[in-house]
C-alpha cells in the first residue's frame, strides 16, 4: 500500500515499517499534513490510526451555526465525546477553538447542558492547552438558566502552557467561576474578555506572565496593575473613570501600545488619557467627530496638538478606524501640515495613519513627512459626486 502525502512523494506502508517505525518518527513524518491526508493514513494500521488521530485532535478549530432547523453543536459534542473517551488525544491537544454562530430564528435547547458539560469536561482533560478560543454566543443575560452557560474546569486543574485565551459568548458570568479560572493560568500572556464588564479580583499571583490585555475598561483596571501589560484594547464605552484609568497605569512595565479602534474616543476622553498611559509608543484610536469632520474637514485635527505632546514616547498614530464619509478623500496639504503640527508637540512621532487610510512615514534621513500613497492620485470617490444628487 502506498500514501500520497500531499506534495506527490509517496510513503511506502509495509510491514515493516508498520512494526518498526517509532510513534515518534511516524508523527514527525506526518506533522503538518493535511486533515484529509491524516484520515488517509489512518486507516493504514492501529499504530498509524493512532498517531494519525492524536495529530488530527492536537489543533481543533470547529465553526458550526445554529438554525431553527439544526439548534444543537453537534460537531462540538462529538469532538469533546472522544477526547473524554481517548485520555491521550486530551494530552495532545494544543489549540481548542470552537465559534457559534446563533442564525436568527433558533434558540437554545433545554438539554444544552449535555453539549457545555462534555465541553467542560473535556476543557479538564486538556491540560497541555496552549490557545483557548471560545466564542459560543450564549444569551448573557443572569435570568436565562443554568443550562445555558458554560462552567469552568475544577479548580485542581493547572495549565502550565496556556499562552492564549479568549472568551467571549460563554453564558452570564459568574465572578468566582472565572476569576478561579484565571487564577490556575500561569503561563498565559494574551487574555481577551470581551463581553464581560463585572469588577474581579485575583490573587496577587495570578496571571504573572500576561503580557496584553483586550476587555473593557473596568475589568483591565483590575486586570492591569502588578502585571508586565504591554499592549491594552479597550472595548465597549465611551467614559473611562479617572479611578479605573490610575490604576490601568500601575503595571509592573511601562504600557507601550493602545488600541482605542472598538469604541468612540472623544476629546475629554483622548485628554484624560494622555494624562494618565501617557507612556504608550503606538495609539489607535476611533475619533467620535464623524460628522463634524465630514463638515469641517481633517484641519480640525490641529487641536489634538496640545494632547498628543502628553504622550512622550509616541511614535505611531492610528486615526484610521475613525469612519469618515467618503473616506477614500484626503488632502495631502492638510494631512502633512497636520504631521509637522504634531510632531512638533510630540517630537518622537514617526507614523501616521489619517482617516483617509493615508499613512505618513517621517524620513529621518531628510528630515521630511512622506506619504505611502505619494504616487497615487487622489481625489473625492464616484458617490461623493454632486451630480449624482441631481440625479445625472
Amino acid at each position: 500500500m502506498a500514501i500520497d502525502l500531499n506534495g506527490g512523494q509517496y510513503l511506502a506502508a509495509d510491514s515493516a515499517w508498520r512494526t518498526f517505525l517509532p510513534n515518534e518518527t511516524l508523527a514527525t513524518i506526518c506533522r503538518g499534513l493535511s486533515p484529509s491526508v491524516l484520515a488517509t493514513v489512518a486507516r493504514v494500521s492501529r499504530q498509524w490510526r493512532g498517531v494519525a488521530e492524536w495529530l488530527l485532535y492536537s489543533n481543533i478549530f470547529i465553526s458550526e451555526t445554529l438554525s431553527a432547523s439544526s439548534s444543537l453543536p453537534y460537531s462540538t459534542l462529538r469532538c469533546c465525546q472522544t477526547i473524554r473517551l481517548h485520555s491521550h488525544l486530551a494530552n495532545g491537544l494544543r489549540k481548542l477553538h470552537i465559534r457559534w454562530k446563533l442564525e436568527y430564528g433558533a434558540y437554545y435547547a433545554p438539554d444544552f447542558d449535555i453539549f457545555l458539560s462534555n465541553l467542560t469536561q473535556a476543557l479538564g482533560l486538556a491540560t497541555n492547552l496552549q490557545s483557548l478560543d471560545l466564542h459560543l454566543g450564549l444569551p448573557s443575560l443572569s435570568e436565562h438558566p443554568t443550562s445555558t452557560f458554560l462552567s469552568f474546569p475544577a479548580t485542581d486543574v493547572c495549565y502550565h502552557s496556556l499562552r492564549r485565551v479568549s472568551l467571549s459568548g460563554i453564558g452570564p458570568f459568574t465572578h468566582n467561576r472565572l476569576k478561579i479560572f484565571l487564577n490556575i493560568l500561569p503561563a498565559v500572556r494574551h487574555l481577551r474578555l470581551p463581553d464581560y464588564h463585572d469588577q474581579i479580583t485575583l490573587i496577587p499571583q495570578a496571571l504573572p506572565s500576561l503580557v496584553s490585555f483586550s476587555g473593557s475598561p473596568r475589568v483591565a483596571a483590575a486586570i492591569l496593575p502588578g502585571r508586565p501589560v504591554q499592549s491594552l484594547v479597550l472595548i465597549g464605552q465611551d467614559y473611562i473613570p479617572d479611578l479605573d484609568l490610575s490604576q490601568m497605569v500601575l503595571t509592573s512595565v511601562p504600557l507601550r501600545h493602545l488600541d482605542l479602534s472598538s469604541m468612540l474616543v472623544t476629546p475629554t476622553l483622548l485628554r484624560n488619557l494622555s494624562r494618565n498611559l501617557n507612556t504608550v509608543e503606538s495609539l489607535k484610536v476611533k475619533l467620535a467627530l464623524r460628522h463634524t469632520l465630514h463638515f469641517a474637514g481633517i484641519g480640525l485635527l490641529a487641536a489634538l496638538s496640545h494632547l498628543l505632546g502628553a504622550f512622550r514616547n509616541l511614535s505611531t498614530l492610528d486615526l484610521s478606524p475613525t469612519h469618515v464619509d467618503y473616506t477614500g478623500l484626503s488632502n495631502s496639504t492638510e494631512e502633512l501640515s497636520l504631521c509637522r503640527s504634531w510632531q512638533n508637540a510630540c517630537p518622537s512621532l514617526r507614523r501616521v495613519v489619517f482617516p483617509s487610510q493615508t499613512e505618513w512615514a517621517f524620513q529621518e534621513d531628510d528630515n521630511t513627512w512622506v506619504s505611502v500613497l505619494a504616487g497615487e492620485l487622489r481625489r473625492r470617490p464616484a458617490f461623493y459626486s454632486p451630480n449624482k444628487f441631481l440625479g445625472s
